[in-house]
């Protein structure tokens, strides 16, 4: 009885290893990320050369569900893309001047800021956040201010410059490298 109690005992405690230097670990390790690594249960001295991570939790049951924790993964096991903003889908560059352009504009058909804001159903807050350059506008507010204004905002990219389905208009690392093979 008491040989197999012993190998009882001794099968369930199994010796956990430092997976960075390998050391017997003599109570739980730590978690730790180290340079951008995934977690690792690492000793104490091991610990010092990372960041300390809390353990994953299992997904919490809410209603008869699980709730999704994790960032979902796309076809491939990758993560998702980034979420697209506004400059992926403008057709050109805004130019520089562009609060310069609207303040000379406006004041040259007479418009206040309010009555610029009324006339295009904006918000004034909005016209002024334009004109001093905290904001810039977006490719419909831009159509918007040249229609009423009369001004180009974006300047358009021209036909040879364009990216085409196939190709890439700027030079790549490709085009300056000759490769070397043996």
């Amino acid at each position: 009885m008491y040989a197999r109690e012993n190998m009882i005992r001794d099968t369930t405690m199994q010796t956990e290893y430092c997976e960075l230097c390998g050391a017997a670990l003599a109570k739980p390790g730590k978690l730790v990320q180290i340079e951008g690594a995934k977690p690792m249960r690492v000793c104490d001295k091991c610990a010092k050369l990372g960041t300390e991570v809390q353990a994953p939790r299992a997904p919490v049951q809410s209603f008869g569900r699980a709730v999704i924790t994790s960032k979902p993964m796309i076809k491939g096991g990758q993560q998702p893309m980034r979420k697209r903003d506004m400059f992926d889908y403008l057709e050109g560059d805004i130019v520089e001047d562009y609060p310069q352009r609207i303040t000379t504009a406006r004041l040259g058909k007479g418009f206040t800021q309010k009555d610029l804001a009324f006339v295009l159903k904006m918000q004034e807050g909005d016209i002024k956040k334009f004109e001093r350059g905290d904001r810039m506008p977006t490719e419909a507010e831009c159509r918007k201010l040249e229609a009423e204004l009369g001004i180009v905002l974006i300047d358009k990219v021209d036909g040879e410059e364009k990216i085409t389905a196939g190709g890439v208009a700027a030079t790549t690392l490709g085009d300056v490298l000759q490769v070397k093979r043996k």
